[in-house]
């Protein structure tokens, strides 16, 4: 996530003009737009690839969802990047160390059959919503 916003830096003042243009539902612009499918898939893709190439072990169900979910979180945190104003974009650096851990956490603890019928709602609601 740090690196994502490392690279998007010199794009940041161009980025709050942009995002006015994606935030509008019917724009071609907006990541959940059939014109941005190829970059989205993109996106998910490389997400996928992190966690195939990682030693997680996790619910199957999940695996398969977990690319979308973490490309769902970045699109928070870029929101949250677009919005920042602090110098060198301090908060959206803070919000990051805060919340790769939280989401590793919530990751882990997939594990525990208990949770496993909670993170499956959540999938299920995430999967209605799409639709």
């Amino acid at each position: 996530m740090r690196a994502l916003i490392d690279l998007s830096e010199p794009y940041h003042e161009f980025a709050a003009r942009f995002f006015k243009y994606a935030a509008e539902p019917s724009s071609p612009l907006s990541p959940f737009s059939k014109e941005s499918g190829e970059a989205r898939d993109a996106a998910v893709a490389m997400y996928g690839e992190l966690i195939d190439g990682s030693s997680l072990k996790i619910d199957r169900e999940l695996r398969a969802q977990l690319p979308e979910l973490l490309w769902l979180y970045s699109l928070g945190v870029i929101l949250y990047w677009v919005h920042d104003r602090s110098p060198g974009c301090a908060k959206t650096y803070h919000l990051i160390d805060r919340t790769v851990p939280l989401v590793a956490r919530l990751v882990a603890l997939c594990r525990i059959r208990l949770l496993r019928s909670t993170v499956r709602e959540l999938m299920s609601v995430i999967e209605d919503i799409r639709s």
